[in-house]
């Protein structure tokens, strides 16, 4: 009997001594990583905008009937006047990034939109029609359009270089880059208008992001 339980007694210690060997084991393989470190965000400013806009410059017997209004964000409301082949005006100003962040060209309407707001409009029906019916068929269709297209030009360029302003251009951070908006009767034309024209369209937008 003394033997039986001695016997017991060792199979418990042998037990024990082996859950121990194992939660050692268990320690062994076990391993704590840290990741620690501060992060800072510094103040930032967007701030992209026009300025310095010029008197115009005219040729020939253009003429400026009202000048544009600048602010912040738009060039705006100005009236200009051709008569003749040759006839232009320019205006220059900046764009400025006064910002702290890269900016870049995400989007440019360039279309000069010489009477497309009246296609299909009738010169009886439609006061302002009659200003862009170029062929005087009395209505304004896509052959009015194509005669603005070949014998006028209205441009956004860079100053230095000449290059057209376009999508995808940067304007880094601190940056100004000086513009050239001309509208132009092209002075290669060979057509002249049988009334006063007006083209009431000559919008162009240029929409920044950062970049």
């Amino acid at each position: 009997m003394e033997k039986e339980r001695r016997i017991k007694t060792l199979s418990l210690v042998a037990l024990i001594v082996a859950v121990l060997g194992l939660t050692v084991a268990f320690a062994a393989l076990s391993q704590t990583l840290t990741i620690n470190g501060t992060a800072s965000i510094n103040s930032a400013t967007w701030d992209v905008h026009f300025a310095n806009l010029s008197e115009a410059s005219t040729t020939g017997d253009a003429s400026v009937s009202t000048p544009p209004t600048l602010n912040a964000t738009s060039i705006s409301d100005f009236e200009a006047v051709l008569t003749k082949p040759g006839d232009s005006i320019t205006y220059e100003f900046d764009i400025v990034n006064g910002g702290t962040i890269d900016a870049t060209i995400s989007n440019f309407t360039e279309d000069v939109g010489f009477c497309t707001s009246l296609i299909g409009s009738q010169v009886n029906e439609d006061n302002d029609a009659s200003y862009c019916d170029l062929d005087d068929s009395n209505d304004v269709t896509e052959s009015d359009i194509s005669i603005a297209n070949n014998n006028f030009t209205y441009t956004l360029t860079y100053k230095d270089g000449g290059e057209k302003v376009k999508r995808g251009d940067t304007l880094g951070k601190g940056e100004t880059k000086r513009v050239v908006l001309k509208l132009e009767f092209n002075a290669d034309s060979d057509w002249l208008p049988t009334h006063d024209l007006k083209f009431p369209d000559l919008e162009k937008t240029i929409e920044y992001t950062q970049a």
